[in-house]
């Protein structure tokens, strides 16, 4: 049985990698916050020509903005099956502000 051995990282590469980790976060966090609060604010606004599923699309590329700056943050690969959470995360939202109000 093998070992894997781990490489030591030097205090910038761990302050490096902190620093992607708490920018991810936050950008993250924010991002989305706004991304769930216009999907929020299209679920009990009256529909006036097509204005929730404008604010749904708004908020699903708030979605994408948000994960495509912690892919970039992280020097990752931009397009990725993450995206899908872009899409799903704000319909579950809306679906589920939906069914609590009874709209």
């Amino acid at each position: 049985m093998t070992s894997a051995v781990r490489p030591v990282l030097t205090a910038e590469q761990r302050l490096d990698r902190v620093r992607k980790y708490v920018l991810s976060s936050l950008v993250c966090s924010v991002v989305m916050l706004h991304s769930l609060a216009v999907a929020a604010l299209g679920s009990i606004s009256p529909d006036k020509g097509g204005s929730r599923v404008g604010l749904f699309v708004l908020s699903v590329l708030f979605g994408c903005v948000a994960i495509g700056a912690v892919r970039l943050i992280n020097r990752k690969r931009l397009l990725t099956p993450w995206f899908l959470c872009a899409f799903i995360i704000p319909t579950g939202f809306y679906l589920l502000w939906l069914r609590v109000l009874g709209n």
